[in-house]
This record gives C-alpha cells, sequence and structure tokens, in this order.
C-alpha cells in the first residue's frame, strides 16, 4: 500500500513539475534563438538582455505592431529600422523577418549603450522612450511610467533568462 502511495505521490509530483515548466515556457518562450544570438554576439550584447528586451517589446511575436507604429521582435520604429538596415547594408530589409528586426534592434541598442557609455539602464530608457527623454530622466526629470514599467520588465525577464544561460 506504501508503495502505491508513493507512486502515486511521485506521479503527481511529476505532473505539477511538468505544467509547471510548460507554463513558464508560455510565459517565457525562447523562439529565434539562433537568429537572436548571433544578432547578440555580432554587436556584443549580452544575449540575456537581448531576449529581455524582446520579451519585454513583443513576448516574442514577431508579427507585433505597436499603436505608436513599432514593429516585429524588437519593435522598432520604421525610421529607426530604415536607418540601421542601411547602416549594415541589409537588402530589402523587413521589419518583421525576425533576422533582420534582431539584427537592426541589436545594433541600434548596442549604439544606444555607446552612446551612453556602457551604461545599459540609460540606454534601455533611450529604447524605450527615446534618447532625448533618456538624459532628461538621468538629469532628474520624472521618468515616464512606462519606462518604469519597461525597466520592471526587462529585469523580471533577465532574472527568468539569465537562470538558463
Amino acid at each position: 500500500m506504501r508503495k502505491k502511495i508513493s507512486v502515486v505521490i511521485a506521479a503527481a509530483v511529476a505532473a505539477v513539475l511538468i505544467i509547471g515548466a510548460v507554463a513558464v515556457c508560455a510565459v517565457f518562450p525562447n523562439k529565434y534563438a539562433t537568429e537572436l544570438n548571433g544578432a547578440a554576439d555580432e554587436f556584443g550584447l549580452d544575449r540575456t538582455l537581448v531576449r529581455s528586451v524582446v520579451w519585454a517589446e513583443s513576448k516574442f511575436d514577431k508579427n507585433a505592431k505597436s499603436n505608436k507604429g513599432a514593429k516585429g521582435l524588437m519593435q522598432l520604429m520604421p525610421n529607426t529600422f530604415a536607418e540601421c538596415a542601411t547602416e549594415l547594408y541589409i537588402r530589402n530589409a523587413n521589419p518583421y523577418s525576425a533576422r533582420d528586426n534582431l539584427r537592426c534592434g541589436c545594433y541600434y541598442l548596442s549604439r544606444l549603450i555607446d552612446n551612453f557609455n556602457g551604461d545599459t539602464k540609460a540606454a534601455l530608457m533611450a529604447y524605450n522612450a527615446g534618447e532625448v527623454n533618456a538624459r532628461k530622466f538621468l538629469n532628474g526629470e520624472p521618468v515616464f511610467p512606462e519606462t518604469i514599467k519597461y525597466l520592471d520588465d526587462i529585469s523580471t525577464a533577465r532574472k527568468f533568462y539569465g537562470f538558463f544561460d
């Protein structure tokens, strides 16, 4: 009888763990790993950071479009995407292509990190609210609530994705 109870308990625990793992993967997907890792590496970015930005921006939906017009995995505005694609010599660039969007987004994020002398938090504020606004925030002006939530979302995602890297 004890053996049967142990088997039932073990099966129940295994089922809970499997359900939990599936739920976590649904909340924190890891799609487009090859393209994401390649783009992150190309521009010297931490892969966990890039995954977290993609998660915060689009939840890994390559067809995402914001109400402000940002497109793709990394939610780049059309002008930013076009400028980055031109600088990277991407022909026929498509903001909904995982490869094109990740390359342009990583390039843009790496430029922002350079512009803010390696300050990733400032670069993320600029990625979300624009470089001018990020400089205002750094000079003491109130940070937009949306930007505070964005930084919190990235922090949460980095903890999760960092656990597996």
